[in-house]
C-alpha cells in the first residue's frame, strides 16, 4: 500500500513523505524522494496515484521567492513498480515571472505648493522607487506647472546606479497647474522607445497633485482617451484641502483608471504620503500575479501543480487548481516531455475562484479518451467538466458539463469514474459533494450519466449516508472497489469521515447494470476498530488484491492509520421446502371438530444449498453456521399443525459448506382443521455466521446479497374434482318455516327457518347459505337437525342492514362441502314485538359458494303476519261501590254517582280505539239514571250518545229468572268515546257521571 503522509514534519522545512506499507507484516518503510533543491514544506504524499507500471506522488505546495513574492507551485515524481524514482514532474520549477512594469511619476510643480511640501513629495517618490529595487520596474520624472519639464526618462533611470539620487536635481517650477497638458505630453514623449520604453513593459501614470488644473487649454476629454487606447494604467493622488470640493475630487476621478475608486488617492497633506506607500505598491504589483491593463491577475504563479494526479494512457495529469485566478485546470505531460494546458479560464471569466482539477478522473468514451474534471468552487456550487480529444495531438475540448445541487455542497470535490455494463466504455461517473446538507444527512454523491442529449449530463440519482450525521462529509472520498459482492458489476466505496463524532465510516454501493444501486448495502464505522481511528474515511483506495486470495480489498486512510479491509468471500446459499406426500389425504382430515389427531400426515424436506459467489481461492474450505426457525401456519392465532413434538417451531443449527444439506420433520395436525382450503405453510427464516478460514487469519466468508434469507413450502389439502382437477359443485337448497302457518308480531317471538342444502357435484368451497329477510329480524341461532355425514359444522352470523333487508350468513361445513352431502338445520330469527313488517314476511334463500359455478340456487318463501295487541281496561278504585238508601220521610230521591276508568296498551304498538260505555237509565218506565255523561282525562278525546236501547216489557219475571240489573233488561244509553291514536306507555282515563234515582226501589 502506498501511504501519503503530506503534513508529517521531517528534517527542517522539510514537510511530506510517501511511505511503502506491506500487508504480511503490517510496518510501512519511508519511500526515498529526491526532489529539487528549492523543494521545501512540499506537502509530498498529498496526491497519488497508480496504474500498471508505477506510481505517481506529488506535493503540491513548493514555496518560491520571486522578489518579495511568494509562489507557490508543485512537483511530482514518477516510480516504477518497485517504487524507485524514474523522474521529477515537471523537470526543474518555472523560473520567476519576468514582469516588466515602466511607470511615469508626473508631480505638481504649482505656486501653491510650499518648498517643504515638494521636498516632502520627493521624499515619498524616493520611498516609491526604493520598494522596487531589484525589479524589473523602472520610472521616469515629469513636472508640471505652466511649464512641462521631462526630468529623466527611462534611459536615464536604467544608467543610473543610483537613481534615487537623480531626484536631486529635481527643483520646484512654480507658476499654474495645466495638469491635462502635462498628460498629454508625457503620454506622447514619456512612453516612446527612444525615452526608454519597453515594449510589452506595462504602462504606469502616477499623479500627484494638490488641486484643480489652472490655466490649460487642453480638456480631460482630448487626453484621456488617449490614455485608454494606450493601455496606461493610472492612479490620482490628491493632497490637501481643495479636495473636499466636489469638482475637485470629480478631477481625480476623471483622471484616474476605471473603477476610479480603486485608483484614486487622497491625503489631506504631503507628509501624510507616506502613509499610502504600501497601498500604492500593493494597487500597481499584486502580491501574485501578472498584470493586466487595469489590475492584476494569477497565472501560473500559484497553479499548485500535483494537487491531484493521474496516471493515464496519454502520461501523468496534474491538477493545478491556482491557475488563472484559481479557475483551475490540468496538465496533461505527453511521452516525450512535452506538457498540455487543460482549462476553462480564457473561454470562461466565470470560472474564477472555481478550482478546476480539484479531482480528476480518466474516461473511455467511444474510442476517445476523455477528462472528468472537478471544480468544487465554481459559482459557489461547484462543476464537473468533460474534456475530450478525439486523436493524441488533437485539442482537448469541452464536451459536456453538469453544475451542482447546493450553495456551497463542494460538487465535485471527488470523482470516480465506472464502467457499469463491461463494455469498456465509461458510463458513470460519481461526483461527491461533501458539504451538501439536507434531510438531516450532510452530503451527497451525484450519479452522472455519460450519455447526455447535448452539453448537460444528467445527474438525477443521488447517493447519502445514514440520517443522524449532518456534518459527515458523505462523499469526501470515493474510490472503486472491482466486484466484491461477485455479482460481475463494479462497486463503490463513500468515505464520510466526520461521522460518528469525527470517527468517521465508508459505505459501499453495489454496482448494477447501467449504475449503482441507491441504498448502500454496508455501512463500515471507524468507531469498530480497536484502534479508535480519527476522519475514517479521508481517502480510500480499492480494486486491488493485496492479501493473495484472488479478492479485491480496499485501503482506508485516517488520521495517523491506514486500515486495510479485506473482501470477504460469499456464498450463496438457496433454500428449498419440499412436502412427501405433496398434498395432505382427504381421509387425514376427514374428521370432527373436537376430535383430536395426533397422526403424521406428511413429512417435510428442507434442504440448504451453498455455492461460491465469489471467485476466490479458498476452494472448498468455505463454511458457515446458519441458525434456522420453522414455523407452521406463521401469522395464525392458532396452527393447523404442529412438528413431532407438538411445538409449531422448530429451532436448529447447521454446519453448511460448499454443497447442498437437508433437514426432515414430521407434521401432524393439532385437531380436526377448520380451513382445509388454505394450503398449509411453512416458513423457515435463518442467520449465518461465517467460520473462520485457518489459512486467512479467520478471515469469515458472508452471505451474498441475493442469498434467500426466507424459504415459504406450501402443502395443500387434497381437492375431489376429478380428472381435470376442476371442481365444479351443484348446490341444492330448500327451506320452509318449520311447520308455522302465521306470525303474529308481538306474540311470536321467534321465526325457524329449516334449510335443507345438498351438494350434487363435487367438492364445494366455501359454501354459504345467504337468507334474505326483513332488517328488523335478527339472527339468534342456528343447529343442525340432520346431517348424511357424521361431522358437519356449521357457523352463522348476521350481517349490516342494507336498506329494508338483512342478509344472515351460514357457513356449511367450511371449507369444502363434501360431493353427496345433504344437511338440514333451522336458523331461528328473532321477531321485535315493535316490528313493522307488512303483510307478509318474505324470505330468499341462496345458496353460492367460492367454485363460482353458474346459475342460480335461491328459492322464495313468504308467511301472512299478525300483530298482537294487549288492551286494559280497569276501573279506578275511587269509583262509588254503593249508595245508602233512606226511607225516610224527606228524604232524597236521587243521589250522584262517578264511576273511574283507565284504558292502557301493553306491549309496544300503538292503535286507535273506540270506548263504549252503556248506562242504565230507566226500568220499566222508571228512572234510574239521570244526567249520564262521560268526561275523558285527556284532549282531543271526544264522547257522545250514539244510541238509546229500550228495556224489555217483562221485567219482574226476567229479573226472577236473572238477578242482575243491566242492559239486557233496562234501558240504557249508549256512549261512545273516539281515540285517534293511544301509544304505549300512555294512560287514558274516563269518568262516568250521573244522577241515580232512587224511586224503583
Amino acid at each position: 500500500v502506498l501511504v501519503g503522509a503530506p503534513l508529517q514534519r521531517g528534517s527542517v522545512n522539510q514537510m511530506g513523505t510517501i511511505y511503502r506499507c506491506r500487508y504480511r507484516s503490517g510496518k510501512c518503510q519511508e519511500v526515498p524522494i529526491t526532489g529539487p533543491p528549492e523543494a521545501v514544506n512540499t506537502s509530498l504524499g498529498l496526491a497519488l496515484a497508480t496504474g500498471d507500471t508505477g506510481a505517481l506522488a506529488c506535493g503540491p505546495t513548493v514555496p518560491q521567492a520571486c522578489g518579495k513574492n511568494i509562489h507557490l507551485n508543485g512537483f511530482c515524481v514518477l516510480l516504477d513498480t518497485n517504487l524507485q524514482q524514474l523522474q521529477r514532474i515537471p523537470e526543474a520549477q518555472p523560473e520567476c515571472p519576468k514582469r516588466f512594469s515602466d511607470v511615469v511619476l508626473l508631480i505638481d510643480g504649482s505656486g501653491s505648493i510650499r518648498p517643504s511640501e515638494f521636498l516632502t513629495m520627493k521624499t515619498f517618490i524616493a520611498e516609491v522607487m526604493k520598494r522596487f529595487k531589484g525589479t524589473n520596474t523602472q520610472f521616469a520624472l515629469t513636472q508640471f506647472s505652466y511649464v512641462i519639464l521631462n526630468h529623466f526618462d527611462f534611459n536615464a533611470f536604467r544608467r543610473s546606479r543610483d537613481p534615487i539620487a537623480l531626484l536631486n536635481q529635481v527643483s520646484q517650477l512654480r507658476e499654474t497647474t495645466r495638469t491635462a497638458t502635462a498628460i498629454w505630453t508625457v503620454l506622447m514623449d514619456m512612453f516612446t522607445p527612444s525615452k526608454g520604453a519597453r515594449k510589452d513593459a506595462n504602462k504606469i501614470l502616477i499623479v500627484i497633485t494638490d488641486g484643480e488644473k489652472y490655466d490649460d487649454n487642453m480638456e480631460y476629454s482630448e487626453v484621456i482617451p488617449l490614455a485608454d487606447k494606450m493601455g496606461v494604467t493610472r492612479y490620482a493622488i490628491g493632497v490637501g484641502s481643495a479636495f473636499t470640493n466636489p469638482a475637485a475630487i470629480e478631477e481625480l476621478h476623471t483622471i484616474a483608471s476605471q473603477p476610479s475608486e480603486d485608483h484614486v488617492f487622497r491625503v489631506d497633506n504631503f507628509d501624510a504620503l507616506q502613509g499610502i506607500q504600501n497601498q500604492l505598491q500593493e494597487k500597481i504589483f499584486a502580491i501574485e500575479g501578472t498584470q493586466s491593463a487595469h489590475s492584476s491577475s494569477f497565472q501560473l504563479e500559484m497553479a499548485q501543480e500535483g494537487f491531484s494526479a493521474l496516471l493515464t494512457p496519454e502520461g501523468p495529469v496534474l491538477g493545478a487548481v491556482g491557475a488563472y485566478d484559481w479557475s483551475g485546470g490540468v496538465f496533461v505531460y505527453g511521452e516525450s516531455g512535452e506538457k498540455t494546458f487543460v482549462n476553462m479560464s480564457r473561454a470562461g471569466g466565470d470560472m474564477n475562484d472555481a478550482y478546476l482539477g480539484y479531482a480528476a478522473e480518466s474516461l473511455s468514451l467511444e474510442g476517445s479518451r476523455a477528462l472528468a474534471l472537478g471544480a468544487p468552487r465554481y459559482q459557489h456550487v461547484g462543476r464537473l467538466l468533460l474534456f475530450r480529444r478525439r486523436g493524441p495531438r488533437a485539442a482537448w475540448e469541452l464536451l459536456a458539463d453538469a453544475t451542482g445541487p447546493q450553495v456551497g455542497s463542494y460538487f465535485g470535490a471527488s470523482l470516480c469514474a465506472l464502467d457499469t455494463d463491461g463494455d469498456r466504455s465509461t458510463e458513470v461517473v460519481l461526483v461527491g459533494a461533501p458539504m451538501f446538507y439536507g434531510a438531516g444527512s450532510g452530503g451527497r454523491v451525484a450519479v452522472c450519466t455519460l450519455r447526455p442529449k447535448g452539453r448537460r449530463l444528467r445527474c438525477e440519482q443521488m447517493l447519502q449516508g445514514q440520517p443522524g450525521h449532518p456534518l459527515g462529509r458523505f462523499g469526501a472520498s470515493l474510490a472503486r472497489l472491482g466486484d466484491v459482492d461477485g455479482d460481475r458489476w463494479p462497486d463503490v466505496a463513500v468515505g464520510a469521515p466526520l461521522e460518528d463524532e469525527e470517527q468517521g465510516a465508508v459505505y459501499v454501493f453495489r454496482g448494477k447494470k447501467g449504475g449503482i444501486s441507491s441504498q448502500y448495502s454496508q455501512r463500515i464505522s471507524g468507531a469498530r476498530f480497536s484502534s479508535g481511528p480519527r476522519y475514517f474515511g479521508q481517502a480510500i483506495s480499492g480494486g486491488q488484491d493485496l492479501t493473495g486470495d484472488r479478492l479485491p480489498d480496499v485501503a482506508v486512510g485516517a488520521q495517523g492509520q491506514v486500515l486495510l479491509l479485506r473482501s470477504q468471500p460469499l456464498l450463496k446459499v438457496h433454500v428449498t421446502v419440499a412436502f412427501k406426500p405433496q398434498e395432505i389425504p382427504a381421509a387425514a382430515f376427514d374428521c370432527q371438530e373436537e376430535e383430536a389427531l395426533k397422526e403424521e400426515v406428511a413429512k417435510a424436506e428442507i434442504c440448504f444449498l451453498s455455492t461460491k459467489k465469489t471467485p476466490d481461492n479458498f476452494g472448498r474450505q468455505l463454511s458457515t453456521t446458519l441458525r434456522y426457525q420453522a414455523a407452521l401456519d406463521p401469522g395464525r392465532a392458532m396452527a393447523r399443525a404442529v412438528f413431532a413434538g407438538s411445538a409449531g417451531v422448530r429451532n436448529g443449527t447447521l454446519q453448511l459448506g460448499v454443497g447442498q444439506k437437508c433437514e426432515t420433520f414430521a407434521i401432524a395436525f393439532t385437531g380436526c382443521p377448520r380451513d382445509t382450503l388454505t394450503p398449509l405453510v411453512l416458513r423457515l427464516t435463518y442467520d449465518a455466521t461465517g467460520d473462520p478460514i485457518t489459512v486467512a487469519g479467520g478471515l469469515r466468508p458472508a452471505l451474498s446479497e441475493d442469498s434467500e434469507m426466507v424459504a415459504i413450502g406450501t402443502l395443500p389439502f387434497e381437492k375431489d374434482c376429478g380428472a381435470d382437477n376442476i371442481c365444479i359443485d351443484d348446490l341444492q337448497i330448500s327451506f320452509d318455516f318449520s311447520g308455522l302457518e302465521t306470525v303474529v308480531v308481538g306474540v311470536t317471538d321467534v321465526v325457524n327457518i329449516t334449510v335443507t342444502l345438498r351438494n350434487r357435484g363435487e367438492d364445494s368451497y366455501g359454501a354459504t347459505v345467504q337468507l334474505q329477510h326483513a332488517e328488523a329480524l335478527s339472527y339468534r341461532k342456528a343447529v343442525v337437525l340432520q346431517s348424511s355425514r357424521r361431522s358437519v359444522s356449521l357457523r352463522c352470523n348476521s350481517e349490516p342492514a342494507e336498506g329494508a333487508r338483512r342478509t344472515t350468513l351460514c357457513l356449511v361445513n367450511h371449507p369444502i362441502f363434501r360431493p353427496g352431502t345433504e344437511v338440514v338445520f333451522t336458523v331461528t330469527l328473532d321477531v321485535p314485538h315493535g316490528a313493522e313488517l307488512g303483510d307478509v314476511l318474505a324470505v330468499v334463500a341462496n345458496a353460492s359458494s367460492d367454485n363460482k359455478a353458474p346459475g342460480s340456487r335461491g328459492q322464495r318463501a313468504e308467511i301472512p303476519l299478525k300483530y298482537g295487541v294487549f288492551l286494559v281496561l280497569t276501573s279506578a278504585p275511587d269509583s262509588t261501590k254503593y249508595v245508602n238508601v233512606s226511607t225516610q220521610a224527606g228524604a232524597p230521591t236521587s243521589v250522584p254517582v262517578s264511576h273511574h276508568y283507565e284504558v292502557k296498551i301493553l306491549g309496544q304498538r300503538g292503535l286507535p280505539i273506540n270506548v263504549t260505555f252503556w248506562v242504565p237509565t230507566a226500568l220499566g218506565g222508571t228512572p234510574l239514571w239521570d244526567k249520564v255523561s262521560v268526561t275523558p282525562d285527556q284532549e282531543p278525546v271526544q264522547c257522545r250518545v250514539v244510541a238509546e236501547h229500550p228495556g224489555v216489557p217483562d221485567v219482574p219475571q226476567r229479573l226472577r229468572e236473572r238477578p242482575l240489573l243491566d242492559c239486557a233488561v233496562a234501558a240504557c244509553r249508549e256512549l261512545q268515546c273516539q281515540v285517534q291514536e293511544l301509544e304505549p306507555p300512555r294512560a287514558l282515563g274516563f269518568s262516568l257521571g250521573g244522577s241515580l234515582a232512587l224511586g224503583w226501589l
